[in-house]
């Protein structure tokens, strides 16, 4: 028997599909969540999925398709239908406003449980996005649902030789469950992290237990648990083999009870950072850490003993490392020590603003309110001078210049109280 999923069906019943949805139980012959379906890998003939993908943010959109890729069976086809975003931009700017008001729903959606749009798609984004997935055949067609908007059909193939597909999709589902994480502000930095895996997957050649420690060394810092997952679905489809991964299971699940991803982020922190290299350190960083782990991996030497220096720093609190991460973490480090400062909290606005500049070396705005602080709190010249300084190698426009050499002329001549005692916050745009 033939099985075929009409998701997200709301309340429009298909006679022989089983009808799926999350929120309406009017028709759906099963209310679940569309990315863990209640389908077994390789079983389904045919998936209709109409105005569900846009439901669901661009990142999330991956886990989605990758769980339908999961259950279609060799040759089965998907079939797609979501807002047109080019042509309903072109129709929301061209037309009179009562026609703009019915159209902004057509692409955000409606405040209501299972109707809110979290993206939108032209048709060159989507078949990109399923051709990543590994997607074969992907071709448009007229849309038959909800002609008063435009909107695009897509149909396209799971295809017969899907077995690498198959694995990077499973991984996918396997690493959401061992992280336990849902949200995007992971998942965007974490997809990065993935893209080293797959690239690297497919340049093995043939050797797979080194294409194997390559991943775990790239990756192992992100979170443990990123090459871990992958080694586990690698066993799960026979390419890694359970006598010879055994040793790197062991070693991954170690880093990740002493949450080696938060402890290097606390290495990152301690790190000396030299400002007239920036925009190397982070390649730099990367690049030691995984020769350090390659190392361990080819020497099979103690591990414990060998990563003593870094699993003896204390944890600091990151759901994964990722810089793009790192930089946020510094954002708003950088913006406590606004508030701290403006409240007249200047110790505790001063160790912000240090902490926030440990993480990212390269923030202008960081060192000129270190600068000022140092005023206030009575800092030796040579202290407050050399942070001025740094703000100025790293400011770029003329007047966050002058005005940064005006102050330290100050101190220069001992004049401390001319220094404006309030912060400067992130939005002083001239810097």
């Amino acid at each position: 028997m033939e099985i075929k999923l009409n998701l997200g069906c709301g309340s429009a019943y298909k006679p022989g599909y089983i009808n799926i949805d999350r929120y309406d139980s009017s028709v759906a012959d099963s209310l679940c969540d569309l990315g863990h379906l209640p389908a077994k890998p390789n079983s389904v003939e045919l998936i209709e999925a109409s105005q569900v993908i846009e439901h669901f943010d661009y990142v999330h959109s991956k886990y989605l398709l990758s769980e339908w890729f999961i259950v279609l069976r060799p040759k089965g086809t998907l079939t797609l239908e979501t807002p047109d975003l080019e042509k309903t931009s072109k129709k929301l700017i061209f037309s009179d406003l009562k026609t703009q008001q019915t159209t902004l729903q057509w692409v955000y959606g409606i405040d209501s449980p299972g109707m809110r749009h979290k993206t939108g798609f032209t048709f060159d984004l989507l078949k990109g996005l399923l051709g990543e997935i590994g997607f074969e055949k992907v071709r448009r067609e007229k849309p038959r649902t909800h002609g008063y908007e435009h909107g695009i059909r897509t149909i396209c193939r799971k295809p017969e030789n899907y077995g690498e597909k198959q694995l990077f999709a499973c991984f996918r589902k396997r690493l959401t469950s061992r992280l336990k994480v849902d949200d995007s502000y992971v998942l965007i930095p974490l997809e990065g992290w993935l893209s080293k895996i797959f690239a690297t997957y497919a340049e093995s050649k043939g050797n797979k237990e080194r294409c194997i420690n390559q991943i775990i060394s790239k990756t192992a810092m992100c979170h443990p648990y990123v090459p871990l997952a992958f080694l586990e679905e690698c066993m799960a489809f026979g390419v890694a083999q359970e006598p010879e991964a055994r040793a790197k299971i062991d070693l991954l699940n170690w880093l990740a009870e002493i949450q080696f991803h938060k402890k290097i982020f606390s290495l990152w922190i301690k790190s000396k950072k030299n400002i007239k290299r920036l925009a190397k350190e982070p390649t730099d960083f990367v690049a030691r850490l995984e020769s350090l782990v390659l190392d361990v991996l080819n020497s099979r030497t103690e591990y414990k003993e060998r990563l003593e220096y870094i699993t003896g720093l204390e944890p600091t609190d990151i759901p994964v490392f990722d810089f793009h991460l790192v930089s946020l973490e510094a954002r708003r480090s950088f913006n406590q020590g606004v508030r701290y400062f403006y409240n007249d909290q200047f110790s505790e606005a001063l160790n912000c603003f240090v902490e926030s500049s440990r993480m990212n070396s390269g923030y202008c705005l960081c060192y000129w309110n270190m600068a000022r602080m140092g005023c206030i709190l009575g800092k030796e010249d040579y202290e407050i001078a050399e942070n001025y300084e740094k703000a100025l190698r790293l400011a770029r426009s003329g007047e966050g210049k002058r005005s940064l050499r005006m102050e330290l002329e100050h101190v220069q001549e001992g004049r401390r109280d001319s220094v404006p005692r309030e912060p400067v916050p992130e939005d002083w745009q001239v810097v």
